[in-house]
């Protein structure tokens, strides 16, 4: 049974993990998140990286969710979309 306290501690740790994604708003930024167990979330990000999309390091470190044994990994890039 979880207690109020064993919730705030899991809201605290997971608040501690939180990235602020309100740096420099703009339409040229894409995130790309990915969700799930820790071996699954770096099979993704090796793919993309197999696909020339992001190199491994240019993702976050994994952050824990709420859920436990998941985690998130998130892309950060700059798309250039060509205006007609």
């Amino acid at each position: 049974m979880m207690t109020e306290n064993t919730v705030n501690q899991e809201t605290y740790a997971f608040a501690q993990a939180s990235i602020d994604l309100r740096d420099r708003p703009s339409p040229d930024i894409l995130r790309v998140l990915a969700i799930g167990r820790p071996g699954v979330v770096n099979a993704y990000v090796m793919t993309q990286f197999q696909l020339g999309y992001a190199r491994p390091e240019e993702w976050s470190r994994q952050l824990p969710t709420i859920n436990p044994g998941e985690v998130m990994r998130i892309l950060t890039k700059r798309v250039s979309l060509a205006e007609s």
